[in-house]
């Protein structure tokens, strides 16, 4: 049932089914032709698939970074990061970076990252002499590399797969998203030196003050929500309601920038995106079950561990093929399909679930800046009105810089014995 499931599935993504729904076809098309189970179950699957309390986080965390972008978040965050690196020799990139750093930590979605900050940052970046392949290449990146910055939905939903503390993997992945701000802040100023790049006015005191206090709800969300899971005040789950409560109350009575007529857009675009999410981890759930059922996990598994027993190699193995998974396959519906094959290799030998799912995350936030996927370059490219064949010389010293972090990611907590 293996190769149907993977050709099947593979088939019917070539001529254009949404994920989602060709996960559910060739999941149904396997168990019906290759098994004696009952596709009663595949509806059922799909149910219990997604009623899971944890995931609930999901909607409740894109709702809140709707609310907060729609009560002008977005622009206070820009302005507070320009006078913050602006007037470091390209500064327009640091403001871009580190704007998408902290609201990564508010909306928990790569693409709206990067559509929200985008729209705004690849204009002023092109006025101000950046070439439109360096500022689409650097908006896709840090839109996508910042994937693990809490409150991650694909650190979520690995969570909840691997049974594994969602907390843990919100702090270790802060820790990992404030390396690769840090790493981008410095690569973008030797860039910047070579092309020459400006800096912007340095900013008086005055508006250093200024910015600071038109943005501080917005810096305080973020902290107030990682902070109280992991002091333990709530859950993750909890935290989603704490934020999306906070959002209401800042965008109304605080910025009261926040109106009816906003609120309910908010809610419907954030019902759209919601609801393709869900769809995809329903119709993954059942994929996984019926790959459970076909024992592929312990197929593999054993070929793996047949193979070799050595965790560093175990690591490069599970590096390629989410590399190439990510290329063409949606980061949650990766995670769902993968995570059941791969957790029992690694745990087998050894690797901490924990440090599993930040090394899938960050190779699949690589995946949101590689076609024909690439979900963050597409929107990069179409903001800053550029093809994406234009933009993949520009990206390459970037795909150089993510490849060297997940090295980075993989190897380190091993030699130092961190997890």
């Amino acid at each position: 049932m293996g190769y149907a499931l993977a050709f099947g599935f593979g088939a019917l993504l070539v001529v254009g089914l949404p994920i989602g729904i060709a996960l559910a076809l060739s999941s149904m098309i396997g168990l019906e032709f290759f098994s004696n189970v009952p596709l009663e179950i595949a509806a059922q699957r799909m149910v219990a698939g997604i009623r899971n309390f944890p995931l609930l986080a999901i909607p409740l965390y894109v709702i809140a970074g709707a609310l907060m972008n729609a009560s002008g978040i977005t622009q206070r965050l820009i302005d507070f990061a320009y006078v913050l690196v602006g007037s470091i020799r390209g500064g327009l990139g640091h403001v871009t970076v580190v704007t998408t750093a902290i609201f990564g930590g508010i909306s928990g979605s790569q693409v709206a990252d990067t559509s929200s900050v985008g729209r705004i940052m690849i204009p002023q970046m092109v006025q101000r002499g950046y070439s439109p392949r360096y500022a689409v290449s650097l908006m896709a990146t840090a839109g996508a590399m910042f994937v693990t910055i809490p409150p991650s939905i694909n650190l979520i939903v690995y969570g909840v797969l691997a049974q594994a503390s969602i907390a843990d993997l919100f702090f270790y992945g802060l820790i990992i998203g404030l390396a690769f701000v840090a790493s981008l802040l410095i690569v973008g100023y030797i860039v910047a030196v070579v092309k020459k790049q400006p800096a912007e006015r340095r900013a008086t005191a005055k508006e250093i003050t200024t910015a600071l206090g038109r943005a501080v709800w917005a810096l305080i969300l973020p902290v107030v929500i990682i902070g109280g899971i992991r002091i333990g005040a709530f859950t993750p789950t909890e935290g989603g309601a704490v934020a999306v409560l906070l959002a209401v109350i800042i965008g109304f009575f605080v910025h009261k920038e926040l109106t009816l007529k906003k609120l309910f857009r908010s809610m419907t675009e954030s019902s759209v995106l919601v609801g393709v999410i869900m769809l995809v981890i329903a119709a993954a759930q059942i994929y996984s079950w019926a790959l459970v059922s076909g024992q592929i996990p312990q197929a593999i598994s054993t070929w793996m561990l047949n193979l070799t027993d050595n965790p560093l190699l175990i690591l490069l193995l599970i590096n390629i093929l989410i590399l190439v998974i990510g290329t063409v396959m949606e980061g949650n519906a990766a995670l769902i399909v993968f995570v059941p094959l791969l957790l029992p290799v690694a745990t087998a030998v050894g690797i901490d679930p924990v440090h599993l799912g930040l090394i899938m995350v960050v190779n699949l936030g690589i995946g949101l800046l590689t076609p024909p996927v690439g979900l963050c370059l597409l929107v990069s490219c179409k903001i800053g009105k550029i093809s994406v064949s234009q933009a993949i010389p520009a990206m390459l010293p970037w795909f150089g810089l993510c490849l060297a972090f997940l090295f980075g990611v993989t190897y380190l907590p091993v030699i130092f014995g961190w997890f």
